[in-house]
């Protein structure tokens, strides 16, 4: 798992396995914010009226990281620690960037959930934000622990976030954290 830096850009090599529509389908489910901080895209047309949160350019955050599908040792390492085989779950192929693999956020915020500062639990197909970090951005920080968060402005038409890759990602955040090692 990816302790720091970002989703990995992609080489020319890797650019087709990427669809060039998963931000809009994350932005049609999430109706154009991140629901972590609220942030509007600042990709569309400029609102009338700017929202109280502001505004900026949403990146793709990929709850299990786009490098597991290429990496046999860490779908090994996910699938011990999820108790069940992850190669048929997501890990490989498109399913890696499948929108229930996925968020929006700003640069800020997606940096601070790949260095596992904030993760997400999602018990009874209700999100809940968890903070692992005293150190948040201004985005999380909007936000209190614990809060419920609402992803999908349409349900069943784009998936959610996966209940499962979320709850993995909390928990591999937090043995990283408790160790050190996320630091």
């Amino acid at each position: 798992m990816m302790a720091r830096g970002r989703t990995p850009t992609p080489t020319n090599r890797s650019t087709a396995s990427r669809p060039k529509n998963l931000k809009e389908m994350l932005l049609a489910r999430d109706g154009r914010f991140s629901v972590v901080g609220q942030i509007m895209d600042d990709s569309g047309p400029v609102p009338s009226l700017p929202p109280s949160n502001g505004m900026a350019r949403l990146h793709v955050a990929h709850i299990i990281p786009f490098s597991a599908s290429r990496r046999l040792p860490l779908r090994v390492m996910l699938s011990k620690f999820a108790g069940q085989d992850m190669e048929d779950v997501l890990l490989t192929g498109q399913g890696i960037n499948d929108p229930s693999n996925a968020l929006l956020l700003d640069a800020t915020t997606h940096e601070a959930f790949d260095a596992f500062k904030f993760g997400l639990e999602c018990q009874n197909d209700q999100y809940f934000l968890r903070i692992l970090a005293q150190s948040i951005p201004s985005s999380v920080s909007r936000h209190m622990e614990g809060d419920e968060l609402f992803f999908g402005q349409e349900p069943g038409q784009i998936a959610l976030p996966s209940p499962l890759l979320c709850n993995i990602q909390l928990a591999v955040g937090r043995v990283l954290r408790a160790s050190g090692v996320a630091e």
